[in-house]
């Protein structure tokens, strides 16, 4: 596998060689399995291949280095906030704090964190499901009072007027959601600003400027924070539905989601439909992207079209920007692209969409083209030994002949199985628009170059 990334470089979060901002994606990491854990704007967290990578700002410097801590197949995610990466969570629900190792032992590392015996997660054996730190500092986190094995006999939440319209769990499980002031708030065991039962399965939670999103197990979106920055919600608070209780995006209404990001004053949602949904936005900002919802038209998310209306395969949200990745395996961004977060080889701001074309497509395209060649030889003295054999047997009886016909295979059986390689060889990563005729126009001969686009 191979990593790419771009943008702001000012802590060496992108690349070691130098701190100046990174204007197109380049190739940092090959390796056979990488995965992005967190980024974040001083600093990006690594799983590579088995190993935690922490690239970008710390304490005692900014070299990349492996972080000790719980085998990386138990860490379900981490979190941080503008400073850096801040801790981890396991997929038992224990929460690690990420440190400084001991002057004598170089580098970082993952700790697991103990709360005191008078906080209510100690005392109640809460785990931890999820965590998010906003902009602002403020940290939600969703606990699970089943996660541990502990049933909850006849402590279901009682359902208040400010409790969130959403299905039902099973009794053996309490799910809270809390919010603290801040990450140093939590560990130090100091009560939350605010606690609300949940009464859905959460799959992810995700923190912008000064709000949340949580995408539930049946597909729903709930948003919840600042009432001063209502766009972010994708939603208008009203006395029933208050910014700071979790309540479901009307718009989104009836609409399977399997995928949120958020950042800055954006958020974005793909449904089960490979449909994209953006929203957010400042009342009084100077630049605007266009696919964002228009105050004028009354809606509050925006469902927004890319190359056409092709299906999008995934989104990502930063702080002014959005990046979205189509069925064709093209690249789309639109936003900020001061700090060459956007990969358009320039520093600007783009109101609409633009493609990104990634050195990454080139090297796969080469690759695709130089099977594609061999594979075709391949076909090409296939049929000049099926002519042969043709040629051998016109003199045979008709019986024997039709005897063998069901063992030969024809061209578009051929074409189809070659097809088929090619799909699976590049991961249906990179679009390949190739016909049968292109095929038996190159294995016969009568054709050049073959196009992969």
């Amino acid at each position: 596998m191979e990593f790419h990334m771009c943008g702001f470089n000012a802590h060496h979060q992108v690349v070691q060689s130098s701190n100046d901002d990174i204007f197109k994606f380049k190739n940092i990491l090959r390796s056979p399995y990488v995965h992005v854990q967190c980024a974040l704007w001083s600093s990006t967290v690594l799983e590579n291949d088995g190993d935690l990578l922490h690239k970008g700002f710390r304490p005692r410097g900014t070299e990349d280095i492996i972080i000790e801590g719980p085998p990386t197949r138990n860490i379900k995610t981490i979190f941080g906030d503008t400073s850096g990466a801040l801790g981890a969570l396991t997929t038992d629900g224990s929460l690690y704090v990420l440190r400084e190792r001991e002057i004598t032992k170089h580098g970082l590392e993952l700790k697991k964190h103990h709360f005191d015996e008078g906080s209510f997660i100690h005392s109640q054996n809460l785990a931890i499901d999820h965590i998010a730190v906003a902009e602002s500092g403020e940290v939600c986190a969703i606990t699970n009072s089943g996660a541990r094995g502990r049933a909850s006999s006849g402590c279901t939440p009682i359902k208040t007027e400010f409790t969130p319209k959403l299905t039902v769990s099973a009794p053996t499980s309490r799910l809270e959601m809390h919010t603290f002031a801040s990450f140093a708030s939590l560990i130090n065991s100091e009560s939350p600003t605010f606690t609300v039962p949940i009464f859905a399965s959460i799959i992810s939670l995700h923190a912008s400027a000064t709000s949340f999103a949580a995408l539930t197990g049946i597909g729903e979106v709930l948003t919840f924070g600042s009432a001063l920055h209502a766009q972010v919600l994708g939603r208008t608070p009203t006395p029933s539905d208050p910014a700071h209780i979790p309540a479901s995006v009307p718009f989104l209404g009836g609409i399977p989601i399997r995928k949120v990001a958020v950042g800055g004053w954006l958020a974005a949602a793909v449904s089960e439909d490979n449909d994209l949904y953006i929203w957010g936005g400042q009342a009084s900002e100077a630049r605007r992207i266009n696919a964002l919802p228009k105050a004028s038209d009354g809606d509050e998310v925006k469902l927004v079209d890319i190359d056409g209306g092709v299906d999008i395969v995934d989104v990502g949200v930063g702080s002014g920007h959005v990046i979205a990745l189509t069925s064709r395996g093209d690249l789309w961004v639109i936003g900020d692209g001061g700090y060459g977060q956007l990969g358009t080889c320039r520093r600007s701001f783009e109101e609409d969409w633009v493609k990104i074309k990634g050195d990454w497509l080139r090297r796969r395209l080469r690759r695709a083209r130089h099977w594609l060649r061999r594979r075709i030889t391949s076909l090409r003295n296939r049929i000049n030994r099926q002519e042969q054999e043709a040629q051998a047997t016109e003199e045979q009886p008709q019986q024997e002949q039709e005897e063998d016909s069901p063992h030969s295979s024809t061209f578009e059986e051929t074409f189809e199985e070659t097809r088929d390689q090619i799909h699976l060889w590049i991961d249906n990563e990179v679009p390949m628009h190739i016909s049968a005729q292109a095929i038996r126009a190159a294995a016969a001969g009568t054709a050049g170059e073959i196009n992969i686009a």
